[in-house]
Formats: C-alpha cells, sequence, structure tokens
C-alpha cells in the first residue's frame, strides 16, 4: 500500500505539474521485466485456450445456464487460475499486478463470466485476505483458495446502500458471552456468494472516537457454517449470465474475533484497497474486448457484402473500425501503465485507476454496440454472440463503482490540492511579509501562466508525436486553470456542483490516456525505429487528434458562462419532470391513455417481494 504522501500523476496533474517520471519511460513488457512470469502468463493463456478447444468453456451454454458448471471451475482450479493473486508462501501463483491483468484480459476475452468470477475470487475476496488478513487467517484460508478447493466472495453491496461502504446498515454488536461478533443485514448481487466458502463481508461496529460512540464500517471474513449465514436466493440478468450473483442474509451470525479482517472500524480502508486492484482488473478486462471486438467487427465487414461491396470497403465501417483501433490501443496503454503503478508500492495510483476503469469500460460499450450494428439483425439475435456481447458488456459501467461516481470520485479528490494550495495562500496574504516566499512564489507562478509557460512532460518527444506532446502540455495547464477557478468560484459547494466536477473528471480522463498512449508509442519508438512503428504511430495521431477535440469541448463549457446558463437550464427542466412526475406535454399526434407500469420500489419489503423471497422483518 502506497504511503500517505505517494506520487500521484493526475494528482499532480490537477496541481498545474506534470510527472512525467511516473509515466516515462513507459514500463517495458512482462517479459522483460519478469522473465518467469512470463513464462506462467502464456502457460494460463494456452491452458485457457485448451479449454475453449475442448469445449470446457462454452460461453453459449453458460449464458443459457445462468451459470459457470463445475467442470470449468475444476479445469480453472487445476491450471491454477485460481490461485493467480495469492503469494507463493499460501501456495499460489503471486503474480504481480502486471501479470494479474494480463491473464485476466485474457479470461475477459474468452468469457465474460468467468472473468467475474475470478475477479471475485481473486481480486476482491482472496486480495482484501492477502492485504489485510492476520497470518493465521492467511494460512487458514488461502491456500484452499490457490488450490480451488472453494471459492472466495466478497459481500459489500446492500439493498438500501449499495457499494457505498461508508453507509452500509448491515450491523455488527459484541455477541454477550464474550465469543465474537453478531452480525445482523442482508446482502445482494454477491458474486459466487450461493457456492463460495470464504467470504469478505462489512457491518457497521461500535468504535469508540474522541471520547463517544460511532459507528463505522468493519471487514470480516465469514463462512456459510457460521450460524446466522443464509442464501436467500440467485438473481437473474441482463448480461453475465453465467456468474451467479446472490442475496445473503445474515441472522445475528456469529463472527469470531480473530475473523475480524483489519482493525475494528477500519473497513473502508480494506474496501477501497480492494476495489483499485479491481479496477485494474476490470480495465484489463475490458481492454481486452476491445481487441476480441475489433477483431470480429473486421471480419465479419469483410465477409458481408452490401450493395455489390464488403461493408469495409464502405467510408462510415471504416470511420467505425479506425476509432475502435485508436481506443483500444488507449485503454490497453493505459492498463499497461496502470499496472505497472500497482506494483510499485510507493505510487499511488487511486485516481489513475479510476480513470481507466472509466475509460475502457465506455469504449468496450462502443465497440459491442458498434459489433450490434455493423451485424444488423444479425446482430440482434441468437445465435449469433454479438447481442450477447453488449449485454455482458454493459455491467462493466457499473462494476467497481458507477462511472458516475467514479468521475466524482475523481474531480473532487483532484480539486483537494489546488483548494489547499489556495487556502494556504489565503493564510499567507493575511500576513503577506512573514509568508513572502509563499505569496511571491504563487505571483511568479501567474506571471509564468500570463507569458505562456506551462507544465512540461520533461522528456523529449519523437517528432511524429511532437505536436502532440506539446497539446498536452496546453491543456494540463488547462486543467490546473480550470480546478483553481472552481476552487475559487465554488469553494466548498464545489462537492454540490457535480456537472462542473464532471467535467473537471472528463478533461483529467482524457489527459490520462492521451499521456499513456504517447509515453507507450514513444517506447516502441525508440526500440524498433518510427519507421516499424507506422501502424501505432497513426493509432496515437487518430486517438490524440479526437481526445483533444473532446477535451476542447468539455473545457469550453467549464470555463465560458453558457456551461453554467446550460447546467442552470439542466436543473430547471428536471425539476419540471420532477414535479411533473416524468413527460408532461401533449402528445404531437393525439393524447391516448396508456396503462401504468408496473408498481415497484426500492424498500427492503418491496425488493424482497420482487424477488419472491421470504421478508427479514
Amino acid at each position: 500500500m502506497p504511503p500517505a504522501a505517494a506520487p500521484s500523476f493526475l494528482r499532480q496533474l490537477f496541481a498545474g505539474a506534470i510527472a512525467g517520471d511516473l509515466l516515462f519511460p513507459y514500463p517495458p513488457p512482462l517479459d522483460r521485466r519478469h522473465p518467469d512470469e512470463a513464462a506462467t502468463v502464456r502457460r494460463l493463456a494456452e491452458a485457457l485456450n485448451g479449454m475453449v478447444a475442448a469445449g470446457v468453456i462454452d460461453s453459449r451454454r453458460f449464458d443459457e445456464a445462468e451459470q459457470v458448471d463445475e467442470a470449468a471451475i475444476a479445469a480453472f482450479a487445476e491450471a491454477g487460475l485460481l490461485g493467480i493473486g495469492i503469494p507463493r508462501e499460501y501456495g499460489g501463483l503471486g503474480l504481480s499486478a502486471s501479470g494479474y491483468a494480463r491473464v485476466f484480459g485474457a479470461v475477459a476475452a474468452v468469457d465474460p463470466s468467468l472473468a467475474v468470477l475470478v475477479g471475485v475470487h481473486c481480486g476482491l475476496g482472496g486480495k482484501a485476505l492477502v492485504l489485510f488478513g492476520s497470518e493465521m487467517l492467511k494460512q487458514r484460508y488461502l491456500p484452499a483458495l490457490a488450490r480451488g478447493e472453494t471459492l472466495a466472495a466478497y459481500a459489500l453491496t446492500e439493498p438500501e446502500t449499495g457499494s457505498d461502504a461508508q453507509h452500509i446498515v448491515t450491523r455488527a454488536e459484541r455477541d454477550p458471552e464474550g465469543r465474537g461478533w453478531l452480525l445482523t443485514g442482508r446482502k445482494h448481487w454477491i458474486g459466487n456468494g450461493h457456492r463460495a466458502g470464504v467470504l469478505v463481508t462489512f457491518a457497521q461496529t461500535p468504535v469508540e472516537r474522541q471520547g463517544k460512540t460511532v459507528s463505522r464500517p468493519t471487514a470480516f471474513v465469514i463462512r456459510p457454517d457460521f450460524p446466522g449465514f443464509r442464501v436467500a436466493g440467485t438473481i437473474r440478468k441482463l448480461g453475465i449470465r453465467g456468474s451467479t450473483q446472490a442475496e445473503l442474509v445474515f441472522d445475528r451470525m456469529l463472527v469470531p474475533d480473530d475473523h475480524v479482517l483489519g482493525e475494528v472500524g477500519k473497513g473502508f480502508r480494506v474496501a477501497v484497497h480492494a476495489l483499485n486492484a479491481g479496477r485494474l482488473s476490470l480495465a484489463a478486462g475490458c481492454a481486452a474486448a476491445g481487441k476480441r471486438l475489433l477483431g470480429e467487427f473486421t471480419r465479419y465487414a469483410e465477409a458481408r457484402v452490401q450493395f455489390g461491396a464488403p461493408l469495409a470497403t464502405f467510408e462510415v465501417t471504416q470511420r467505425k473500425m479506425a476509432t475502435m483501433a485508436a481506443e483500444t490501443y488507449a485503454a490497453d496503454a493505459m492498463v499497461g501503465v496502470l499496472a505497472a503503478g500497482l506494483d510499485d508500492p510507493q505510487v499511488d495510483v487511486s485516481l489513475e485507476a479510476a480513470c481507466a476503469k472509466v475509460f475502457a469500460s465506455e469504449m468496450a460499450w462502443r465497440a459491442a454496440d458498434e459489433m450490434v450494428q455493423l451485424a444488423g439483425g444479425r446482430g440482434y439475435v441468437q445465435p449469433w454472440p454479438y447481442e450477447r456481447y453488449l449485454r455482458d458488456a454493459r455491467i462493466q459501467r457499473i462494476f467497481e463503482g458507477a462511472n458516475e461516481v467514479l468521475r466524482l470520485f475523481v474531480g473532487l479528490n483532484g480539486v483537494q490540492g489546488p483548494a489547499a494550495e489556495l487556502q494556504e495562500l489565503a493564510q499567507a496574504l493575511r500576513r503577506p511579509f512573514t509568508h513572502l516566499g509563499t505569496v511571491t512564489s504563487y505571483a511568479a507562478e501567474r506571471v509564468a501562466q500570463a507569458l505562456g509557460r506551462r507544465p512540461s512532460l520533461g522528456v523529449p518527444l519523437h517528432e511524429a508525436l511532437a505536436r502532440h506532446g506539446a497539446r498536452f502540455e496546453r491543456d494540463a495547464a488547462a486543467l490546473a486553470a480550470a480546478a483553481e477557478q472552481v476552487v475559487l468560484a465554488h469553494r466548498r459547494e464545489v462537492v454540490h456542483r457535480q456537472l462542473v466536477v464532471e467535467r473537471l473528471a472528463d478533461l483529467a480522463i482524457e489527459l490520462y490516456a492521451r499521456a499513456a498512449t504517447l509515453a507507450r508509442t514513444q517506447r516502441l519508438i525508440e526500440e524498433r525505429g518510427v519507421a516499424a512503428c507506422g501502424h501505432e504511430v497513426a493509432l496515437t495521431e487518430l486517438f490524440c487528434t479526437q481526445s483533444a477535440r473532446r477535451f476542447r469541448a468539455v473545457h469550453r463549457e467549464l470555463r465560458r458562462p453558457s456551461g453554467a446558463a446550460l447546467d442552470r437550464l439542466r436543473v430547471a427542466v428536471a425539476a419540471q419532470v420532477r414535479e411533473r412526475a416524468g413527460y408532461a406535454p401533449s402528445d404531437a399526434l393525439l393524447d391516448v391513455p396508456l396503462p401504468a407500469a408496473p408498481a415497484w420500489g426500492l424498500s427492503r419489503q418491496a425488493q424482497e417481494r420482487a424477488l419472491g423471497l421470504p421478508s427479514t422483518e
């Protein structure tokens, strides 16, 4: 885990500095950094390919049965795929973040439901045990998880609060007989929850803070044989149907004291660190999905003839093909640099992980949608797999933190640095001669900006990339200035200006994707020569050009009064829609009555009725 003041590329970017050394030089391939690990990754990929060839992995079968069968899980266990994130001393393969991401990407490209199973087992439940488990818990559970004797699960999400770990309602109280903790609550949508033998879960516990008793989340390791544990049922889903999600009920479930994960009252820390690794995995899976979708898109476009010519010869198809290729290249570049960052315990990549997850998941969704559109009627029906690709891709924008929430996370965390700097300046201005250094430094920085000075990457780029490097530097300065302007304009109210914060996050995501892409292509040019990198240079050119255009559009809304006016109009229209409970204008042709939509509710009792579950009340 990184120290509190660990360097972060994006945090420094918001503050007006470019930490080029965190991305340049781009990390070398795994076979150069860790040849033995690279050989293990290749072996696992070969095992996956063999399972597909033998019919052990059959995505259509998993989708129709709405579960991954036991034969596939057993094959994964035998190959070692269920121990990729567990250290060697506990019987696992102990892969680095980079190795793990590459294997996970291969699994996701083969079958997204299997990727969810592995991600929950290794990247969430298993990862939390590795990071925060006591030696007793590790010795007791990790070897069995590595061998695949049982699966791990991660039970955080609740009907009332979603994945908001700070505000979960499941509660833990001390057992009157002193045997441990009694947990009461419900968890839902828990991957592997119905078949897992080891689960990490969270509950509010009473703790002392500044002389007062308050509730804070605590992480626990639980098993299905604990008294009071019950699987209430499983749910049906739009996509990733082979991955089964369960509803869990804790009815004064007794958890021994030695099964607390980490420290009492500090479960939020457990949740955050497990999710960082999960966001890398998800981004890696989406990048791999983008590669596979582009391959299928290309094959279909070459084979399908319309109006006397293959679809691939039409410019509209070529535009889509080129955009998919460029965005997949950028997502892959982000995964490579993010994985290297997670391998370095001295670097903070929490914002970068959120950016990569948002970018890659939205890229994969667009790619799947374009595949369906290209295939036309065949894209919408079975037995063609394209409709399944679309269904499976949709969850990625929700998993590991909904993209809207992650944008707010990036934007609000990003402005903390500028806000602290401006607060320090405000204090210095009260006594300017005592704090002359602070005042002078700030003034000098503003003079430099007025004269056109901007932050620098600090590394020379090949002439094929130099123009985009200069554009990146200008846009980095624009982000920092915009962040400062937002802090000055809104101060503490910035947390309520979500549309503004969202725009800041979109700027940051574009810049991180661009920087990773430039760094990767620069490294390839240095290694192979520019003549051998014509395709990669073209992909970089296309992506950076399109990214810069998106950046300018968002930045224009952020800086100009018209953007604020548009936000006020949106809020006003939304208020009118809320007041009218939906669409209010008369129909353009004829108003006719329609039956009311089926009743539903978000209360626990309503959800239990909808799912056909027995009430816990």
